[in-house]
């Protein structure tokens, strides 16, 4: 476990900070290992079908997930929340079918059926989680463990940008495996750079951060706004924001965003653009400069040098030449950093959130029954 920090005495700043670290961790032989034997199995299996399952912030790296199978590695993939799929199992989950399940815990409630159902169904079921010891480890066919160990803070931030790389790892060297060789090198040697550019990012925004809560903080609705793999960064930045500020924070696809809730867009409210390259790239920029004009503020979140990023309100720029599948893994970082602060200035709790009020102890043991974590004393 990390000592505290006197700067940041929250666990989760020191999380967010060694998150680069975890990630280096992924990229040693232990855990490579364990992504070349699942790998190895996988393609033996001549897979139809992956299925990317998580809870929470484990669904939403799901999304980023199924998109690296199916661009790196060619195999159909979908994502899933894990209780929907337990609750209405794709027809097509059985032989040939692989199922992914992320949680860092590996004690999520829901995922020993799902897995059981995948075993039933004669699918091969794979855990990705942190704990080697917890129940979804000990009942999947195979588990790829992460670096992370348990966690005091309740957020996600190292546990998800680690989860997510594994899967990555394993898209890439499944990828090799089914004749997908340059593809797999391009990302695999790029991917290999991420936990250093990673760094250099947190290093640098670290100071800037508090900045960007100023000029947000009066914001009554924040719109997270993407496509693609950062769809999860949608998710899982909108969350954050949610958790830290305690007002709404709405993830949108940028057509989702402009058929329907574009139309409730006032000047108190806030668009963060989150616009990594790709097909649906400048779809985003058009979106952000409409909501400008509408009278909203607008936070960029692009490639350096990205064009027209000057004519937004709020600009934060990414590390250029970045693959798309790979953004997630940088992209959700600023908003990591803002939540934090944001925490900080509202009074909330960065690392209990609101699970040391009395109330909410109520409820969860009322929605989390027989669980010890979730037990009031």
């Amino acid at each position: 476990m990390f000592e505290r920090r006197t700067e940041h005495p929250y666990w989760l700043w020191e999380s967010i900070m060694r998150t680069p670290e975890m990630l280096e961790a992924c990229l040693e032989q232990p855990i490579q290992r364990q992504v070349d034997r699942v790998a190895d199995r996988i393609a033996s299996l001549a897979p139809r079908r992956v299925f990317c399952v998580g809870t929470g912030s484990s669904s939403y790296a799901s999304i980023a997930d199924a998109c690296a199978f199916e661009q790196l590695a060619g195999v159909p993939a979908s994502w899933h929340v894990t209780s929907e799929l337990g609750a209405y199992p794709p027809i097509d989950l059985g032989p040939g079918s692989v199922v992914i399940a992320s949680s860092h815990s590996g004690g999520t409630v829901g995922d020993l059926p799902v897995i059981e159902l995948a075993r039933q169904r004669g699918a091969y079921s794979v855990g990705i989680t942190d704990i080697p010891d917890s129940p979804l480890a000990q009942n999947v066919d195979d588990a790829i463990i992460g670096p992370g160990g348990p966690k005091a803070e309740l957020p996600a931030t190292r546990t998800y940008n680690a989860a997510i790389f594994r899967v990555l790892q394993l898209a890439v060297a499944l990828a090799k495996r089914l004749g997908h060789d340059d593809v797999a090198a391009r990302h695999e040697s790029r991917l290999a750079q991420v936990p250093g550019l990673l760094r250099t990012f947190l290093d640098d925004f670290a100071a800037k951060a508090p900045q960007y809560v100023q000029a947000l903080s009066d914001r009554s609705l924040y719109f997270l706004v993407s496509a693609g793999p950062n769809m999860c960064t949608a998710y899982e930045g909108a969350l954050g924001l949610l958790q830290a500020r305690g007002v709404g924070a709405q993830p949108y696809h940028v057509e989702e965003m402009l058929h329907g809730p574009i139309q409730a867009l006032t000047s108190k409210m806030c668009v963060v653009a989150i616009a990594a390259p790709g097909p649906l790239q400048q779809r985003i920029l058009k979106a952000a400069r409409a909501s400008r004009v509408i009278g909203a503020t607008v936070l960029t979140i692009a490639p350096a040098g990205t064009h027209p990023i000057e004519e937004d309100d709020l600009a934060i720029a990414m590390p250029a030449d970045i693959p798309e599948l790979l953004t997630p893994l940088l992209y959700i970082a600023p908003l990591w950093q803002i939540g934090y602060h944001f925490s900080l200035s509202t009074g909330h709790d960065p690392d209990n959130l609101s699970m040391r009020k009395d109330e909410f102890k109520d409820a969860f043991a009322l929605l989390m029954a027989g669980d010890p974590k979730f037990t009031k004393s």
